[in-house]
């Protein structure tokens, strides 16, 4: 009788372990600890309920690694929020993402525009060049605000060499634009485009500026175009130590050190 309901029980435990992979399923360090990280960064989207606003999962994770590795490089200096552009998405979607990442929050989603010469309603052509009028993907920190011809306008630093790092020579800012509106949307059938300038709206410009000015992450996402760069293509060893210091998941420290062991 003992024999048989030891043989029940493996029976149910062998389909739920295979079929419901957790952080928790490997045991050797270097494996748990990479789990671990991709386990918390999932549980932040699940927080923030990202994949019901539309913001895909590889968006996120690609925008958490640059966020921390530029935490871990002392790049940034307003490390409570990410900003992730979804460019994978049209542009009469909103697709601008704020993140909070201390409390695990979207702060703030809305319209943004890509360049003129990368495509009428996806962005599908991307160009580092000046006078290209495309946009750049890739990781960037937000700098200085100032008053432009738009208004309140944010600086950016393109931080991808060869993918954005012309940022400053091509002035690609953040502005304000009136062809980024929903009345402009509901009668083009896409938004208005821009010379390579993520432009917001008028209604939204300022609460956007004012959560992320100050030096910090700035991810604009593309499968069109991927890093080429391993600085921002894979989570930091202290990923673990990051996670519990900027956000709002606290890792079972002590679960992880007993399963090491």
């Amino acid at each position: 009788m003992i024999f048989l309901r030891t043989f029940l029980l493996i029976l149910l435990i062998i389909p739920i372990s295979m079929s419901t992979p957790t952080a928790t399923t490997y045991n050797s360090g270097d494996n748990f600890l990479q789990t671990e990280n991709e386990f918390l960064i999932s549980t932040l989207y699940d927080s923030a309920r990202l994949k019901d606003e539309g913001l895909s999962f590889d968006a996120f994770k690609k925008g958490m690694i640059a966020y921390l590795n530029l935490i871990n490089r002392k790049q940034i200096k307003n490390t409570r929020v990410l900003s992730i552009l979804d460019f994978n998405q049209p542009s009469t979607a909103k697709r601008f993402y704020i993140i909070d990442i201390a409390t695990g929050k979207l702060l703030l989603k809305t319209y943004v525009s890509h360049g003129v010469n990368s495509g009428l309603l996806y962005a599908e052509r991307f160009s580092n060049t000046v006078n290209s009028r495309q946009s750049s993907a890739g990781v960037y920190k937000t700098s200085e605000t100032y008053q432009g011809k738009y208004g309140l306008s944010l600086k950016l630093d393109g931080l991808e060499t060869n993918i954005n790092h012309n940022a400053r020579k091509r002035a690609v800012v953040l502005h304000p634009a009136k062809y980024v509106s929903e009345d402009f949307i509901a009668n083009n059938g896409y938004a208005g485009r821009s010379f390579g300038c993520p432009a917001v709206s008028y209604k939204d410009h300022k609460a956007v500026i004012n959560h992320i000015k100050g030096g910090s992450a700035f991810y604009i996402h593309s499968s069109v175009e991927r890093f080429h760069h391993k600085a921002f293509a894979v989570l930091p060893e202290n990923s673990f130590e990051l996670l519990a210091k900027y956000t709002n998941i606290s890792p079972q420290k002590e679960a992880l050190e007993t399963k090491l062991y």
